[in-house]
C-alpha cells in the first residue's frame, strides 16, 4: 500500500466513503484519472491533497511530501526535499 492509498483510506473513513469512485467525484476528478494517482503512477494536484488531508483531518504538508515521495513521477533529486519536510512535518529528527 502506497502514501496516497492510506490517505485516501483516512480520508474515506472520515468522510463515510466506500469507494474510490466517491472520492473522485468529491474531488472533481475523473475515475480513471484517480485510479493513476491512487497507483502512484501520476501525481495528484497539491490542491486535491490539500483537499484529502483537510477531510482526513491530517496535516497537508505531511499528506504532501508522502505522496510526493511515492509517487513515480516525481523526480530522484526532489525525493531528499520531501523526506525532510515529511520528517519535520511528523516530528522526526533530521
Amino acid at each position: 500500500m502506497n502514501a496516497m492509498q492510506s490517505i485516501v483510506g483516512i480520508y474515506k473513513a472520515k468522510c463515510g466513503m466506500r469507494f474510490d469512485r466517491e472520492v473522485a467525484e468529491a474531488l472533481g476528478i475523473n475515475e480513471q484519472t484517480f485510479n493513476k494517482y491512487m497507483k502512484g503512477r501520476s501525481k495528484l494536484p497539491d490542491i486535491a491533497i490539500a483537499k484529502i488531508a483537510e477531510g482526513a483531518q491530517l496535516d497537508a504538508m505531511q499528506v504532501i511530501a508522502a505522496t510526493n515521495l511515492t509517487c513515480e513521477k516525481t523526480p530522484e533529486e526532489e525525493r531528499p526535499f520531501w523526506l525532510d519536510k515529511l520528517k519535520l512535518a511528523t516530528g522526526q529528527m533530521l
